[in-house]
C-alpha cells in the first residue's frame, strides 16, 4: 500500500470528511473508494460512484458476517 500526500482547500477538506462521514467510513476509506471509482474505465457518473461506494461497503459487511448488530429495522428505514 502507498500512503499519499495532498493538500486540499480547508472547505473541499470538509466536504470529503462530511461525505466520509455520511458513509460510515474513515476519510482514507471514503477517498481511496472515490478514487478507485473515478479511475475505472469510462469515467463514472454519480451514480456509478455511489454504486462503488455501496459495493466497497456491501464487501466490508459481508466479510465482516453480516452483523446486525445496531442495524435499523425496515419499519424504521421505510418510516412505518
Amino acid at each position: 500500500m502507498t500512503q499519499l500526500t495532498v493538500s486540499v482547500d480547508d472547505r473541499l477538506a470538509d466536504q470529503v470528511a462530511d461525505s466520509a462521514r455520511r458513509y460510515g467510513l474513515p476519510v482514507d476509506k471514503y477517498v481511496e473508494r472515490v478514487l478507485r471509482a473515478a479511475e475505472a474505465p469510462g469515467a463514472p457518473d454519480r451514480e456509478e460512484r455511489a454504486t462503488e461506494l455501496a459495493r466497497g461497503a456491501f464487501r466490508e459487511w459481508d466479510a465482516a458476517g453480516r452483523p446486525e448488530r445496531d442495524a435499523m429495522s425496515m419499519a424504521e428505514v421505510f418510516g412505518e
